[in-house]
């Protein structure tokens, strides 16, 4: 929970994750990999905003939602 995911452009994960970290090839794959290790200010853009999309999935929120949902 907050280190960035990169995926195929193509399928559902696409439609989660910011353009920048979607590849077409292997070799774009391989930059945005480099990329992330190497330049911290677009490392800590997308750790945050990873971190982000998960702040939900805490086992207490679902949990919760779960409860509310049953009765």
């Amino acid at each position: 929970m907050g280190l960035p995911v990169i995926g195929p452009r193509t399928g559902w994960l696409a439609e989660r994750l910011a353009d920048e970290l979607l590849f077409d090839t292997d070799e774009q794959a391989v930059q945005i990999a480099e990329r992330l290790a190497t330049d911290a200010e677009f490392y800590l853009l997308h750790a945050k905003r990873a971190y982000a999309s998960t702040a939900d999935l805490a086992p207490a929120v679902v949990a919760a939602r779960y409860l509310e949902a049953i009765k």
